[in-house]
């Protein structure tokens, strides 16, 4: 009998095998090896939100899960007033800009497998404590958008279940002193796959395509948006060209749960953008944001949103960057 190699003479003079490694003592040859067991690929996400562990007005520690500070009463912010995400391939940024108080956008990344995801929510400033109906959107959306792709992988699929779980999640931030504004935000969200590029949207938030044809994906629900787009207006709204009102939204308020839905199959690489109107408001042209997005996708973001406040940083701004290499290739 012969010792294994590496581990040595079995404990039992009359033992064939390697207890160690399985290696067969008489032959010499080892352990066949196993095909590896198949892993399941869990969905990852990043949001914005907030998670201060005290009050910025008066230094108390904030208790459990309350929305006002014990001690001064000061509302505890949901979201951070500025925030760097970055998974990689799909990253993006959001701050407060320089004249709101607070900032009511939010922002969640992800990725499963190759497959990168981001939803942008804007919330709407009319609305009673928008950033509550934000941050709920923006992060039931991106786990069901997620969960639902991991399933079917069908991003048109994954794109519509993303939204009606955001459009759920947004009516249910509604509480008793909303009145008649209760919480409201608008919607985007982007999938991007090795072949496809798909976004869906409620609201006036944007998603641009940056490669060698730029383009806005989206048409903006709002009676402006509408009317430039040449599409019928709902009965009863004002036709003014200059006019910002939404025609659809997020809320307790709207029967807006479905989204609309563009994909494209991209004939080579190229980025896609998702923002709120804090970017597009200052700087809107496909080709200057495609001049704009060279280098890492966080580098983008933030290129993006200075851009934004440097222009005078009227609203919060949101930038969410995703890469989608050229057909046939791997997410970079």
């Amino acid at each position: 009998m012969i010792g294994c190699p590496d581990h040595g003479p079995p404990s039992e003079p009359d033992h064939r095998f390697c207890e160690v490694c399985g290696r067969n003592l008489l032959t010499g040859e080892p352990a066949p090896q196993s095909e590896p067991a198949p892993q399941s690929v869990s969905p990852t996400w990043l949001s914005s939100r907030a998670a201060e562990p005290a009050c910025a007005s008066c230094g108390t520690a904030y208790v459990g899960d309350e929305a006002y500070c014990d001690h001064c009463g000061r509302r505890r912010p949901v979201g951070r007033e500025h925030a760097d995400l970055d998974l990689g391939a799909v990253a993006g940024v959001t701050d407060r800009g320089m004249r709101r108080r607070r900032n009511e956008d939010a922002i969640a990344v992800g990725r499963t497998g190759d497959v990168t995801a981001a939803v942008v929510c804007d919330g709407v400033s009319t609305s009673t404590h928008p950033d509550t109906a934000a941050y709920a959107a923006a992060e039931a959306g991106i786990a069901a958008l997620l969960a639902a792709f991991a399933h079917t992988a069908d991003p048109t699929r994954a794109t519509l279940d993303g939204a009606q779980a955001a459009a759920a999640a947004a009516r249910a931030t509604a509480g008793p002193d909303a009145g008649d504004s209760p919480p409201s935000c608008t919607y985007v969200s982007g999938i991007v796959t090795a072949d496809t590029v798909t976004v869906g949207w409620i609201g006036d938030s944007r998603a641009y395509w940056l490669g060698a044809d730029p383009a806005c994906l989206t048409v903006d629900d709002s009676v402006a948006g509408q009317l430039a787009a040449g599409r019928p207006l709902p009965p009863g709204l004002d036709a003014d060209p200059e006019s910002r009102a939404l025609i659809r939204w997020l809320g307790a308020d709207s029967d807006a749960t479905e989204a609309q839905v563009v994909s494209l199959r991209p004939a080579g690489p190229g980025r896609l953008l998702l923002c709120t109107d804090g970017l597009h408001d200052y700087l809107s042209d496909p080709r200057a944001l495609a001049a704009a997005a060279s280098g890492q996708l966080i580098d983008v973001a933030r290129r993006l949103t200075t851009i934004a406040l440097d222009g005078g940083g009227h609203d919060n701004v949101t930038v969410a960057v995703l890469s989608h290499a050229a057909s046939g290739g791997s997410v970079q």
